[in-house]
């Protein structure tokens, strides 16, 4: 009932995605969520922590860019002094802003990862293009209004994906 919902993955840190895991996967491109993915969503940069993170993926040969639905101003300021492609106002879940940053990239969908924070809009633009989704815990445990709103809903779909990961192991 609530599989189209369900990430491949779910992860405490972005930082947990290594190369080695990533290549062992047959990824070669991650699309990383800002907001409660990589930063709080009052952060306004990216962080050093960030920066090293994303120059160790590229280094192995991963591309690394950026699908935000924040605005431009937002995105801009994060990425400032990255060179990765990025798209705001992705409008996740829907496709076009997903398909611009594929075109973009000249990448396939089925060697892309998608994480972020948000079931409802990152786990789901990714299932529904054939991208491998990773749901992390989010960064912070305060939210955006509109984030919040969307919150309790999704706990009822991890609880679903919780209790199939346990009846999978049976």
């Amino acid at each position: 009932m609530f599989k189209i919902f369900y990430p491949k993955e779910y992860i405490e840190s972005v930082f947990m995605l290594t190369p080695e895991k990533l290549k062992g996967l047959g990824i070669d491109t991650i699309m990383f969520d800002i907001d409660n993915t990589l930063v709080p969503f009052y952060i306004r940069k990216a962080t050093d922590e960030v920066k090293e993170y994303f120059e160790s993926l590229a280094k192995e040969g991963i591309n690394v860019c950026i699908l935000s639905n924040s605005k431009r101003e937002r995105t801009e300021d994060f990425i400032c002094g990255l060179d990765i492609p990025y798209v705001y106002r992705a409008r996740k879940p829907l496709n076009k802003g997903l398909n611009k940053l594929i075109k973009r990239m000249g990448v396939l969908p089925s060697h892309c990862l998608i994480v972020g924070d948000q079931i409802f809009t990152d786990v789901l633009v990714g299932n529904l293009n054939g991208i491998y989704s990773v749901l992390v815990k989010k960064a912070d445990k305060r939210d955006e209004w509109i984030t919040a709103v969307k919150r309790p809903f999704e706990k009822i779909v991890l609880f679903f994906y919780f209790r199939s990961l346990k009846n999978d192991k049976k």
